[in-house]
């Protein structure tokens, strides 16, 4: 399969060193406002992979014009969320598979179109929801499984970093659809596949700068968190959730596993191996060769994140008011 990589910032240099690693896959097309260099500033708030383009990768600063090459089979969408809807739709219309970066797109009726025009085509289109394919969030799902989601007292699931001073756009609303939509929605994605759908939702701000912390009531009295956001710039990059259910509990913090059963603490061990990006590209490739849904990660439930996400900053502008959440 030949690859279109379309934007390459932060992102775009993880899905090539993820997307080089699989087997039968030749990215053949980088496309960006600027030709990346040795030199280029470092962005982004972790430590993934990225640099120059190997020469064997065609680059063009024109995303539009390499989706339109008749010999590329998929395109991987990078670029800022307020272009998502248009690359997605004009990828369906020239007949090319579509992986997109999370958020699938800034507002719930853009969504809507999207979920339609793909399902009007017979390409494969997926979402990258990466945190469905991380070592502890899938130990996660499974131990929510395990125990049963009728044992489960409480979870809070948390991510937080300083002001995204990369990019350019990210902090801009418009652009990125701010720190709820952009960030949390890994977060919220996670608790509505978890947990399934809540009765209401509520979000009050934490502070400086574009923060939340977000309650997720259920019919059956749980309460799920979510909280964290963008704060001041030099804030680090944190990731956690702890969920505890009737005489045990499962913790990821600091990069550690942690399952709790009565007094006794087992740490899990995090493959080092493990690898987000590699695995959700690798999983889209196979969807494509085999023409199956992507039923890891559906397109549906990404929309899902896209809505509540928007709701939930709703309700943080109403100071915490508590809203209605319908699928």
């Amino acid at each position: 399969m030949k690859f279109a990589i379309l934007g390459y910032g932060f992102m775009g240099g993880a899905h090539l060193a993820a997307l080089q690693r699989v087997n039968g896959v030749t990215v053949t097309t980088v496309a960006t406002r600027t030709k990346p260099s040795a030199d280029a500033p470092a962005r982004g708030n972790l430590d993934l992979p990225s640099g120059p383009l190997p020469d064997s990768v065609e680059w063009t600063p024109d995303w539009r014009a390499a989706i339109q090459s008749p010999v590329i089979d998929a395109i991987d969408i990078c670029l800022p969320t307020n272009l998502h809807k248009e690359a997605i739709l004009l990828g369906l219309e020239h007949g090319k598979h579509v992986f997109c970066e999370k958020p699938l797109a800034l507002t719930e009726a853009d969504c809507n179109d999207l979920l339609e025009a793909a399902a009007k085509s017979d390409r494969i289109f997926m979402v990258g929801q990466v945190l469905r394919f991380m070592f502890p969030y899938r130990y996660a799902a499974a131990f929510v499984r395990q125990v049963g989601r009728d044992r489960i007292k409480a979870c809070t699931l948390q991510r937080s970093t300083g002001f995204p001073g990369w990019g350019g756009w990210l902090g801009k609303e418009e652009f990125s659809g701010g720190a709820i939509l952009d960030l949390l929605s890994h977060d919220l994605d996670q608790a509505l596949s978890l947990f399934g759908q809540p009765q209401t939702i509520a979000a009050r701000s934490l502070g400086p700068v574009d923060t939340m912390e977000a309650t997720l009531r259920y019919a059956d009295g749980i309460a799920i968190k979510v909280e964290g956001g963008w704060f001041n710039p030099d804030l680090p990059f944190s990731a956690s959730f702890h969920i505890e259910a009737e005489g045990e509990s499962l913790t990821f913090k600091d990069g550690k596993l942690l399952l709790q059963f009565g007094d006794t603490h087992t740490a899990i061990q995090i493959p080092t191996t493990d690898d987000g990006y590699f695995s959700e590209l690798a999983y889209f490739v196979e969807c494509c060769r085999t023409g199956s849904a992507p039923l890891r990660c559906p397109p549906v439930e990404s929309a899902q994140a896209v809505k509540i996400s928007n709701l939930l900053k709703l309700s943080r502008e109403q100071d915490g008011k508590e809203l209605t959440w319908q699928v």
